[in-house]
């Protein structure tokens, strides 16, 4: 919470001012916001036995009946748990607070961000951590930063075990940041791009050299320092890199890494987010909550491929 003096500042211009964010969360892009009535439920997960993929004798003789065929369906469940913080706006602070300061706007905006980095982690940790996912980790002159890898041909090669897995083709690669800025310098895509007018490739041209719909650069970083400490920044995503399939929509029987699960019918919410205020008379003060009822859940563990170490 801002001392008093912090928020009145001497001759203080009204037009500028400075502010710390977060850029470009990947959570809910990897995995799509699906919008459900009830905070806990099942989902159906249709033919896991890939019965549909199995050939079968479908020839009849005349006056015999059809070969019966049919498939298994299975469940699985999510439980839109409720992500909430609140802050306090004293009296004091906003009596005192000049112009350019808005309590209610600067809070609910600070809150947002931090349940948006909770988010983040929270998804970066079910990728990075979950061992029945496919993956491997790269070292010594197989990480992308080395000359002699070749990340395209190390792409490619692993588009064929997720086809085989869900039969459909990945459209998303993610570079986070640390791994995006060297792998767009490297030799072999310099050298595929030697044509062009750009020092290094953008990440429209690096889709293009991977033949994937989309590139994506998580750029969210988190303060891994204790409180009251000096900040000390680290990546969230730090330096790995996975190929997933991520449809453009949720959809009925549709395949996908990943879903987030939002309570969109949670009492007073906007789609499952909630943002209230109140008085707090006894205080002196105003309180701001934001609320964020989902649940992130792998639904396709074979719709990914992960690199853990991509580069050095």
């Amino acid at each position: 919470m801002p001392e008093v003096s912090q928020v009145h500042i001497d001759v203080a211009l009204t037009n500028v001012s400075v502010q710390y964010r977060n850029a470009a969360f990947i959570a809910e892009e990897i995995a799509p916001p699906v919008s459900v009535k009830k905070q806990s439920g099942k989902y159906y997960v249709y033919d896991p036995e890939r019965e549909s993929f199995r050939q079968t004798d479908d020839k009849r003789a005349p006056g015999a009946e059809a070969n019966e065929v049919g498939f298994a369906l299975s469940t699985d469940s999510y439980n839109a748990e409720d992500h909430a913080l609140e802050a306090t706006i004293p009296d004091e602070e906003r009596e005192n607070a000049d112009p350019m300061i808005q309590p209610e706007i600067d809070h609910t905006e600070f809150l947002m961000e931090k349940i948006g980095l909770n988010q983040e982690m929270e998804m970066a940790n079910l990728i990075l951590t979950d061992t029945a996912l496919p993956g491997e980790t790269l070292s010594g002159d197989a990480q992308w930063s080395d000359s002699d890898s070749d990340p395209v041909a190390a792409v490619e090669a692993k588009k064929a075990g997720i086809v085989e897995a869900i039969q459909i083709v990945p459209n998303t690669l993610v570079l986070p940041y640390e791994v995006y800025a060297k792998v767009r310098l490297h030799p072999k895509i310099v050298d595929r791009m030697k044509y062009s007018q750009v020092g290094g490739a953008t990440t429209g041209q690096l889709a293009e050299l991977f033949d994937v719909e989309r590139i994506l650069v998580p750029r969210a970083v988190k303060n891994t320092a204790h409180p009251g400490h000096a900040a000390s920044i680290a990546y969230v995503w730090g330096k790995n890199a996975f190929l997933c399939y991520t449809p453009p929509r949720p959809a009925l029987k549709q395949t996908a890494f990943a879903y987030t699960f939002r309570w969109a019918a949670a009492p007073g919410s906007v789609n499952g987010l909630v943002v209230e205020r109140w008085r707090e008379n006894r205080r002196k003060a105003d309180m701001i909550r934001v609320q964020k009822y989902y649940d992130a859940k792998v639904i396709a563990a074979g719709a990914i491929y992960l690199w853990k170490a991509a580069v050095a």
